[in-house]
């Protein structure tokens, strides 16, 4: 075989692994010297391969300081032995002061003999990824929508993902209103055994310890390449929308709005509404017809929402008919056929006992 020939077999794996748009890296299990590192690793962390090897620096140095913490432990863990790898996002600060984005995952690389000797990274530039979710997250928080990713175990246990900040389903949880917790839980609890979507207006608690009307959307989704579901959706602040108070609508509305909201399982006249508040009944046929809905379809919204939550947390006793004349429906049948429309389930179903959320 010609030299050269040979020369170019040789370099095939050099090649091959320079040619990866992923970073790889490999590193002494004793020490933490690393030993080998591609042209993708070397331009994300910002150091050349000969500084690498030969000034022995050590990733951590590297890492942003708010995340060193965090990798310290998941490394620690694998060295213990608790976990096969582990992944996470973290930032990198280059020679120059720029800071990187990278999702990095870590394996241990064991010889013949089954001993640890080295560990491998993947590391995958996301800084763009990055950059995109904060201006998304921005345009969200404008718009008053918020989304979010729970990872969701195979017995019902949630979890936020190990590898970033994700918030788990107890921290999401929290953040509800003590009366609407129930319900919810129930619907998430629902949509995880179903592998399916829900839609669920609550109220959350915000900072100050008011309160916020959201219309919450979620469906679960199961990741092959993981090997686990999550819970995906986002939540939409529907306050204004809910009570009316938004700089448009008119003050006798919104008190309409309002009396709807505390009478929701009182039988309610438009006409006496309307003198009740001073305003003509055309005025509030009209509102609401622009506003895509009629009154009478408002309030069967706002009471079949009270009476998914409780069928959800109901009291010893309750049946669907006994749950649908408290909420205003005098025949059972036309309820559960509005509310599988609403709600995409039955009653029925609805109403029947879930293991608990852990």
């Amino acid at each position: 075989m010609p030299e050269k020939d040979l020369a170019e077999i040789i370099q095939m794996p050099r090649l091959f692994l320079d040619s990866l748009g992923v970073g790889i890296a490999v590193v002494d299990a004793e020490g933490g010297r690393l030993r080998f590192a591609n042209a993708e690793y070397c331009r994300i962390v910002g150091y050349t391969l000969e500084q690498l090897i030969i000034d022995r620096i050590d990733f951590f140095e590297f890492t942003h300081p708010d995340d060193r913490e965090r990798n310290r432990l998941q490394h620690e863990r694998l060295l213990a032995g608790e976990i096969d790898q582990y992944q996470l996002d973290k930032r990198y600060v280059r020679q120059d002061g720029s800071v990187v984005w990278a999702h990095v995952i870590v394996n241990p690389i064991r010889d013949g003999e089954g001993r640890l000797r080295w560990y491998c990274a993947v590391v995958e530039d996301i800084t763009a990824t990055k950059i995109l979710e904060g201006q998304l997250a921005a345009a969200e928080k404008l718009a008053g929508l918020t989304t979010f990713n729970i990872v969701v175990e195979t017995d019902g246990r949630s979890s936020g993902s190990p590898a970033s900040s994700v918030p788990s389903l107890s921290d999401m949880m929290r953040r509800v209103h003590p009366d609407d917790r129930d319900a919810l839980e129930k619907v998430i609890r629902r949509a995880i055994v179903k592998r399916a979507g829900y839609t669920q207006e609550y109220r959350t608690i915000d900072d100050s310890g008011g309160f916020r009307w959201v219309r919450g959307m979620g469906t679960c989704v199961d990741s092959s390449s993981e090997g686990r579901t999550h819970l995906v959706g986002s939540t939409i602040d529907i306050t204004e929308t809910r009570t009316g108070r938004d700089g448009d609508t008119p003050e006798p509305i919104r008190k309409i709005l309002g009396h709807i909201e505390r009478h929701w399982n009182q039988k309610i006249s438009i006409e006496q509404l309307a003198a009740q508040y001073g305003i003509s009944p055309r005025a509030v046929y009209q509102y609401f017809s622009a506003h895509g809905v009629s009154l009478g379809e408002k309030i069967k919204q706002n009471r079949m929402q009270h009476a998914r939550r409780m069928l959800c947390n109901p009291d010893p006793g309750d049946t669907v008919t006994s749950i649908a004349l408290k909420c205003g429906f005098n025949n059972s049948g036309h309820f559960a056929k509005e509310y599988r429309k609403m709600f995409g389930e039955t009653p029925s179903e609805t109403l029947r006992p879930l293991p608990r959320l852990q």
